[in-house]
């Protein structure tokens, strides 16, 4: 097992966004170095704290959540300071060179692994979605290291490449694999297909703390439903960009309506909807643009 796959980029970098979608075009993945600062971890690792205390979240009750790792899924809708990775200046652009940028906001999840806790089984995050395989991007995980990750507290392991692959791994087949070492602060991003799983934990007393954040290509069913699961107080106070991931937005001018109203009307906001069917009717032409 290595590291050495793993293309690394600083967050600072200039053409960023393009040297990752080419990253996840090619190797399936990539790490973006640098985009939080320490004191940003350590406050959004207290955050997680909090919000499992206040939820009453427990420990996994199956091999693949994990037995020794505490999950918050749809965790923007409980914690405002972390609503902010979904919307990173850094990130999202990267994200949208691969999925284009009508792409939503599949799911926000903490990943609290503790000690004792065995290596995750590998998968493809796009595992349920009935292409053909291998097939261009329809979904991008971003891995976000709020802790370090590192091979003996459950640093994500990956088979680069394997997005190119014409199947899914099977339990009890073995693979080569790499490790997604990374310092606080970092941001693994993973082509849907590649397959991957969480790390095997040795420590005695360390937890890792990780932030998933998913998105799929606009015409993608979600695999959290964003928009029943935040109440409509909550999304209204959302920044605009992140209320058009979360589902209050349209692909190609045409899917996503409310009764012909642009979805962000529901938030009380004066959104004008601009069908392709009017653009055609201004200009014949405007459906092959």
């Amino acid at each position: 097992m290595s590291t050495e796959t793993l293309a690394r980029i600083e967050a600072t970098t200039a053409d960023l966004a393009e040297m990752v979608a080419a990253a996840i075009e090619s190797e399936g993945c990539a790490v973006i170095t640098g985009v939080l600062d320490p004191a940003v971890c350590d406050a959004l690792v207290a955050e997680i704290d909090r919000v499992e205390l206040a939820h009453d979240i427990t420990e996994g009750g199956n091999d693949f959540e994990g037995h020794h790792t505490r999950r918050i899924f749809d965790l923007i809708a409980k914690s405002e300071p972390l609503r902010s990775l979904a919307i990173d200046p850094v990130v999202l652009p990267a994200v949208e060179a691969v999925l284009g940028d009508d792409l939503l906001l599949s799911g926000t999840t903490s990943m609290n692994i503790g000690p004792g806790e065995t290596p995750q089984l590998l998968h493809a995050d796009d595992g349920m979605v009935p292409l053909p395989r291998p097939h261009p991007a329809t979904m991008v995980t971003t891995l976000w290291a709020l802790t370090d990750f590192r091979a003996d507290n459950g640093a994500t392991h990956l088979v680069g490449g394997s997005h190119r692959f014409e199947s899914m791994p099977r339990p009890g087949e073995h693979h080569e694999v790499s490790i997604a070492e990374m310092p606080a602060g970092s941001v693994l991003v993973l082509h849907g297909s590649t397959w991957h799983g969480g790390g095997r934990n040795v420590t005695t007393a360390e937890r890792r703390y990780g932030v998933s954040v998913q998105y799929v290509a606009g015409w993608c069913r979600q695999q959290q439903n964003l928009m029943l699961g935040t109440d409509r107080e909550v999304a209204a106070s959302y920044p605009t960009r992140l209320q058009e991931l979360i589902g209050y937005s349209m692909f190609a001018n045409v899917m996503g309506h409310v009764d012909r109203r642009h979805p962000r009307t529901l938030l009380g906001e004066d959104a004008r909807l601009d069908t392709v069917w009017d653009r055609m009717n201004r200009d014949p032409d405007a459906i092959d643009r």
